[in-house]
């Protein structure tokens, strides 16, 4: 009987005697690998001919049914990190992507495996997770500082603050959530909308920047990881993510423990220090309310999908305990 496993080795099989022009070439060993976008393997590729890539590899393949945009978009993520080679932000080796009918039938990429770990795997003492982050702020701002104009044709037209807000709309504008998990997020919309930001800065932007998309080494950030929703648009969305997931205030105590190595304002001090443009207090506030308003926006809209049935995932159902501290805590940024 041929199982799902067996049927994506056939076609990786197919894949790596197409791109390596090596008839003994063989991809053996896969293993699945945790992911929401998509399906993720690794696996190693063995070679006759001496040649690159070689070794251990990644194979990331779209979810099928699925229509190709958003996290779902494999081939734009591999184009988005391909653009970061020779850079300072450091990604996995892009070696092959596409969409190619006789491969896989929907898009994928193939990328080098990094021997990496995130701060949450590894028993790191206090004082080394808080320099390894450290660095991963420093990394945060390289990303920023690239030239984004450069990468448009990767990364896409810029995506307006108002844009973000609708796609929010779209979200917790539904008769079908929870009401008392929504709260107070329409108020904090109102002030966020009132408070909005004029002329922020444009930036490459990875929009879920957080301490489990950084691979790390014991000295270093060795790859930023998950750029499925990666995007041209204000640099301090990123900024204002990662210090919610840092700031204990935005979250109820639950049994799920949180790696916290640096609070918000060691990360604002940190990017501020080595972040070569002007960064505005008023500002940074804004983008750690609208973070949590964003966030909490998005466990209101999954929590729904898992309780009709539409979408099974009970994690949602523990961050949902939080999601009222979250629109709370925005407006108390705010100043309201």
């Amino acid at each position: 009987m041929t199982t799902a496993t067996d049927e994506a080795l056939a076609q990786l099989n197919r894949l790596v005697h197409a791109k390596t022009g090596d008839a003994g070439s063989r991809a053996h060993s896969l293993e699945t690998l945790p992911g929401h976008a998509g399906f993720s393997y690794s696996f190693i590729l063995e070679r006759d001919d001496g040649g690159a890539p070689a070794g251990k590899l990644v194979l990331r393949v779209a979810p099928p049914n699925v229509k190709i945009s958003g996290p779902a978009d494999i081939v734009r993520q591999a184009r988005i990190m391909a653009s970061m080679a020779g850079t300072a932000v450091p990604v996995p080796p892009v070696y092959w992507y596409g969409d190619e009918p006789e491969f896989f039938g929907r898009p994928y990429f193939v990328v080098g495996f990094l021997e990496g770990v995130k701060l949450a795997d590894e028993p790191f003492s206090p004082d080394l997770m808080a320099r390894l982050a450290r660095k991963g702020i420093e990394t945060l701002v390289a990303l920023h500082s690239l030239r984004w104009e450069a990468r448009r044709e990767a990364f896409g037209e810029p995506l307006p603050l108002i844009e973000e807000m609708k796609r929010l709309d779209y979200l917790l504008d539904r008769p079908t959530l929870d009401s008392a998990v929504v709260a107070r997020a329409p108020e904090l919309r109102e002030l966020l909308r009132a408070t909005l930001p004029q002329d922020a800065r444009l930036g490459c932007v990875h929009g879920d920047f957080q301490w489990s998309n950084v691979l790390f080494d014991t000295e270093r950030p060795i790859a930023l990881i998950d750029w499925e929703i990666a995007s041209i648009g204000p640099a301090l969305l990123d900024l204002g993510w990662v210090c919610f997931f840092a700031d204990a205030d935005s979250w109820v105590e639950t049994a799920e423990k949180r790696v916290r190595p640096l609070s918000p304002p060691e990360i604002v001090e940190t990017y501020t220090r080595v972040v070569p443009f002007a960064i505005l207090e008023d500002e940074v506030r804004w983008f750690r309310a609208f973070a949590g308003y964003r966030f909490g926006v998005i466990t209101c809209f999954n929590l729904m999908l898992h309780r009709r049935g539409k979408r099974d995932d009970p994690h949602w159902e523990d961050i949902a305990l939080s999601a009222p501290r979250m629109f709370e805590r925005g407006l108390e940024l705010l100043g309201a």
